[in-house]
């Protein structure tokens, strides 16, 4: 893959073999702090990645899938831009991308399970042309500034010590005039929705996840309390204004599925 600004950086990381790309931020331990919060979460998705794309789209009744799709259609793509795509995971976004778009995509997760999934899944429809995985941090991404046309994160900032630094560092690998664009979990707003969702989140999710296997029941157990604390503690309108005091001044937003998903998207200052 090539591109023009600091090529020679970051080329060899996208173009070796997945077993090669450990980022060393991705797996240091530390104290209670963002180096936790990242082994916690690798190790998490490590435990359900042979599994994930089916589990994750029967636990969301089926909506998943148009999450995503409703979130690759916000893209403004011309042909040959280059994409980030962080927490890819399996690579789910990636392909969607790719789907539509004559795109090269770089996809980053700290998960290298979940990359190997991806790879797999890549390779099964030959984009390992297009579309290069490697294992890293949001936090610290191993990119020179202004390399990328569009940057796209899912499920990210829960997951993250500092929502605010992680988005500076997202906007500093974006181009100016570039797009960011999210997908993340929400918290619906009419009362009686919301009572059900606490209930599904809390109550029935940790009992539906045992039989499938024990990390899906480490997830069943630990993502209800983590997306209800995360609602409280960084709404939507403050994680709009993360953005915009990182070089996003207009964020557009979209709740979906009742606010139980939200996307947002908006272009970088130039």
């Amino acid at each position: 893959m090539k591109t023009k600004k600091g090529e020679d950086q970051w080329a060899p990381l996208v173009e070796s073999h997945p077993a090669d790309r450990v980022s060393t931020t991705g797996t240091a331990s530390g104290s209670p702090s963002g180096d936790s919060t990242a082994i916690f979460a690798q190790d998490l998705f490590d435990g359900i990645a042979h599994s994930y794309d089916t589990w994750a789209q029967a636990l969301t009744f089926f909506q998943y899938l148009r999450w995503r799709r409703f979130l690759v259609s916000q893209m403004a793509l011309c042909p040959r831009n280059l994409v980030l795509d962080v927490c890819t995971g399996t690579a789910g976004v990636a392909l969607e991308i790719a789907r539509h778009h004559n795109s090269q995509i770089v996809g980053l997760d700290i998960s290298h399970s979940m990359l190997e999934a991806g790879l797999r899944a890549v390779e099964r429809r030959s984009l390992d042309g297009r579309v290069q995985l490697i294992q890293g941090r949001a936090e610290h991404l191993p990119f020179p500034d202004e390399t990328f046309d569009t940057v796209v994160f899912t499920y990210l900032l829960r997951y993250v010590q500092d929502p605010d630094a992680t988005v500076r560092e997202l906007s500093r690998v974006l181009k100016p005039g570039g797009q960011l664009l999210s997908l993340e979990f929400g918290a619906p707003e009419t009362s009686w929705i919301r009572a059900l969702w606490l209930i599904y989140n809390r109550v029935v999710m940790p009992i539906v996840t045992i039989p499938i296997s024990r990390g899906w029941h480490r997830v069943g157990c630990f993502l209800g309390p983590n997306i209800s604390d995360f609602c409280q503690q960084c709404p939507v309108d403050r994680i709009a204004a993360i953005w915009r005091e990182n070089g996003i001044p207009l964020v557009e937003t979209r709740r979906l599925f009742q606010g139980v998903a939200i996307v947002m998207w908006g272009t970088k200052r130039r």
